[in-house]
Formats: structure tokens, sequence, C-alpha cells
């Protein structure tokens, strides 16, 4: 086994009860809907009956979440928590799956998002959501393929670039993000415990090196912003190991393309990657309410603010 999947395993078994504890009435579950071949490509589905009677047509808005876990690990089992919670504030959270490297190499797991969100229209009439308002969200790796994802939706380019299946006709009402990197190279070239950066790499692109065949406009999603962008909402931790500041560069992105962001960096003690999973941590509440008022802006047709940076 790889080292890093063997790190990020330990990580998702030690951490799936601290992350995953707390149960929303009224929130239902549907599991395992496939939107492709193969064992990894299964989303879940969490909404609210109750939330949906209440929503204009009786239809929400889609939160499509796409799991962390280095690229090599992970599952959407593992943000069950975080897919019940905003199902209980209305929104209708579909948990994707995707297909890890090594087995996916790299951009496989951007591709699959983009195949998860194209079955989405499929599931109109038996279901209270609404594909015409998705918001692709995810955290740390599942922050990159997000990214990507809404990326090949608005630079034709990239997608070309990468070989990526065509996107939606409807735009992404949002991209939000949590402790997300978007330059690879920020990930893999890191000098880290064990050689988990060199392996991650590895395991993307068979070897590390490999990547180097990439043009950097594939490799670094800052490089494929441009004005017709949706607006992104950035969750970033000033400790943050894995993705560090990358959240600057996108910010700076934006801004000089003029596109309306909002970044909230958590700088709580005990905030570190990914600190938004913890439930029973200041940071992780105070991370999630300034995502959800970046939600409630874009959702209502407003621009956000910007929190912190």
């Amino acid at each position: 086994m790889h080292i890093s999947r063997a790190v990020f395993k330990i990580s998702d078994i030690v951490n799936h009860p601290l992350r995953n504890y707390i149960r929303y009435e009224g929130v239902r579950r549907v599991s395992d809907v496939p939107y492709g071949e193969g064992k990894f490509r299964r989303m879940d589905f969490y909404y609210s009956p109750s939330a949906a009677e209440k929503a204009p047509g009786g239809r929400l808005p889609v939160l499509l979440n796409v799991h962390g876990g280095g690229f090599v690990c992970g599952g959407k089992k593992y943000r069950s928590g975080f897919a019940r919670l905003f199902a209980s504030k209305g929104y209708f959270v579909v948990n994707a799956d995707y297909t890890l490297a090594p087995k996916g190499r790299f951009p496989t797991g951007g591709n699959d998002v983009i195949m998860a969100w194209n079955t989405l229209e499929l599931f109109r009439e038996r279901f209270p959501l609404d594909p015409d308002k998705i918001i692709i969200t995810g955290d740390s790796a599942g922050g990159y393929w997000a990214a990507a994802a809404a990326a090949a939706a608005f630079s034709e380019e990239y997608r070309l670039g990468l070989g990526l299946e065509e996107t939606p006709t409807a735009k992404p009402l949002a991209l939000l993000t949590f402790c997300a990197p978007f330059n690879l190279f920020k990930c893999t070239e890191v000098p880290t415990p064990l050689g988990i950066s060199e392996d991650i790499g590895d395991c993307l692109f068979g070897k590390a090196a490999e990547a180097e065949k990439y043009p950097k406009e594939l490799i670094d999603i800052t490089l494929n912003v441009n004005p017709d962008w949706c607006p992104v909402g950035m969750m970033a931790a000033e400790k943050d190991m894995f993705a560090g500041k990358q959240h600057e560069d996108m910010a700076a992105a934006l801004k000089n393309a003029g596109v309306p962001y909002s970044v909230y960096v958590a700088r709580e003690k005990g905030d570190m990657h990914c600190t938004h999973l913890y439930p029973f941590k200041k940071g992780s509440a105070l991370t999630i309410n300034a995502a959800e008022r970046f939600l409630n802006a874009v959702v209502s047709g407003q621009n956000p603010v910007s929190e912190s940076e």
C-alpha cells in the first residue's frame, strides 16, 4: 500500500466519529445512487422533505459535495455529518465519491465530478432538487476537484486540454471550497514526513515527475480564472499544512478577473486543515457560519462579501 493511502486511511478511521456524530431531525438519505460504472462512481442524497415543501416550486438548491482525502483516500460516508448539516439548512446535498488515485490518475477525479453533475438532471422528477441551482463544493483534495469541474464549465480550453466531459448547460451558481489547494505542484512538491506529498504525486501521475508533461495551466486552476466565472467562496485555515495559503493566489486571480468572491480564514485556537468538519470546535462553527453567509448571498442573487484574507 502507498504510504499516503495508509496515512489518510488511518485519519479517516480515527476522525470519522469525531466529525459525523450529530444527527439532524427530518433529514432523509438515499444511498449509493450510481452515476457511472465502477464501485467508486456512487453518490448519496441528503435532503429535508419539510424544507422542500416550503421551497419555491418545491425544489431545493443543490450542494454537490466532493470529499477530501489527499486524492488517494476518503469517501462520501466520511462527510455524512457535513451533508446532514446542510440538508437541515434547506439544501439538497449530493455527497459524491470519485475514483481515487492511483486507480484514478489525474484528472479522473475532476471528470468523475462532472459525470455526477451531469446525471442530476435525471433525478429532477424523483427528488426535490433544482439542477439549475448547483453549488459545487469540496474540501481539501475534493476542493481541488470541485474547482476543476467549475473551471471546465467556464473555460473550454481548460476542459479540452484535460479531455474532460462537457459540463451541463446550466452553469454552477457558485463554487465553495474548504481548505482547498488550487495548484497540485504546491501540494506534491512540498517536503513532508515519510515523503507523503511525493507519494501522492506518484499516485496521481504514475510518478510525480510525470506531472511535468502537463502545461502549468492544466495543473494550476488559478490560471484558468476568467470574467465568466461564478462567485467563489473560500474557507481556509491560517495553519494549514496541506493547502497552505493557496486561497491567496485564487483570491488574486478572482480579483483581477472581476469575479465576486469571499474568503474566510479560520484563526481560532486549534484551527487547522479542514477545521470545519469538527462540530465541537468553536472554529468549526465560525467557518460553517461564514460558508452559510456566502451560500445565502449567492442563492438570493447577491454578491458575496469577503470577510477576511
